[in-house]
């Protein structure tokens, strides 16, 4: 878009409702003095929207400012009604340069598998008819691997840093939540005081659940046969955590450790552990890692031996934190 160009339409979609919020408000500090903006701005939802409102928000004159903005969310929700869509559509069309629209879809128009045919919604080729009074940008949060990506850059927008292998674990404890992750990141930058790049014993200390991260740590003593340092990530765990809810977390993980090496002996890769399991794929990495460490039948043994301890607390037998020291003096 030329830099003194001003479309009439703007059509904003994806999945990523962080970045087009941002792009809205970028339109908004363009409407002039930030004392005047509300009076030059109305936002609706097409779910339950009044045509009306939206007509009349559409077409009044601006307020001690260039132009008028109304922002129309969810506008499919109106438009899948043909009537409403022709109405709409129409009135649109006839937009003065002062006024200004917003759509915003909060989700993608088409899929990939569509856009890769060369498939366009008939919302864009709507707005295409009009030229460059039409703008349309679509905003697709990161996916996967893609993610670690994104903190890295979204950290250093925010004027800190954040090192790699901790961008890799954030990611791995948020999944595809780009809110979440900006939220997360603001907060460790915040924890260093922007002093120095967060690193991965940030991240497990500050972000919940991050006692993931610690718990890969303990698997990895294990598997590397290091009975030592895999009691001191045990008691490090301990440290910080209920022992149950710690117990629990170790479960869990040799389930998918060996549910994992099942999918490796049957010549599964990591995307198949990933889909199989609902893993991000950066834990899926971790955890496929970190199976080749054992074989199934020690995996078996492990996973067998935590439910007998999981019995021996339940009745208490034994004390939970000295049966687990037990199991990894156990482990060859």
């Amino acid at each position: 878009m030329a830099p003194d160009q001003k479309p009439v339409v703007y059509l904003f979609h994806g999945d990523d409702e962080l970045a087009i919020s941002e792009a809205i408000e970028n339109l908004k500090s363009k409407l002039g003095d930030p004392a005047s903006v509300d009076l030059n701005l109305t936002s609706l939802d097409g779910r339950s929207l009044s045509i009306e409102e939206f007509e009349t928000s559409s077409k009044s004159l601006p307020f001690l400012a260039e132009r008028r903005l109304t922002i129309l969310n969810h506008p499919l929700a109106y438009l899948k009604d043909e009537s409403n869509r022709k109405r709409v559509l129409a009135f649109l069309e006839d937009l003065p340069k002062e006024n200004a629209v917003v759509l915003a879809e909060f989700k993608p128009l088409l899929s990939m598998r569509e856009r890769n045919r060369g498939k366009t919604h008939w919302l864009e080729k709507w707005g295409q008819t009009l030229g460059e009074k039409f703008y349309s940008k679509e905003f697709n949060s990161a996916k996967g691997p893609q993610m670690t990506g994104w903190i890295l850059s979204r950290a250093i927008k925010a004027g800190g840093e954040v090192e790699p292998p901790a961008a890799s674990r954030l990611a791995a404890l948020i999944g595809e939540d780009v809110r979440l992750a900006d939220q997360e990141i603001t907060k460790l930058l915040t924890y260093v005081n922007y002093d120095r790049p967060v690193n991965e014993e940030d991240v497990d200390r500050l972000t919940e659940g991050g006692q993931q991260g610690a718990i890969f740590d303990f698997v990895d003593a294990l598997g590397n046969r290091n009975r030592k340092q895999a009691i001191i990530e045990y008691h490090r765990l301990l440290a910080d955590q209920d022992p149950q809810r710690v117990f629990g977390m170790i479960v869990r993980q040799f389930r998918l450790l060996l549910l994992s090496r099942e999918i490796i002996d049957q010549n599964g890769r990591e995307g198949d552990i990933t889909e199989k399991l609902k893993t991000h794929p950066y834990v899926s990495g971790k955890i496929a890692s970190q199976a080749r460490q054992f074989t199934l039948n020690q995996l078996a043994g492990i996973y067998r031996r935590l439910l007998e301890i999981d019995k021996e607390l339940k009745t208490g037998v034994m004390p939970g934190d000295l049966n687990v020291d037990l199991l990894i003096a156990e482990i060859n």
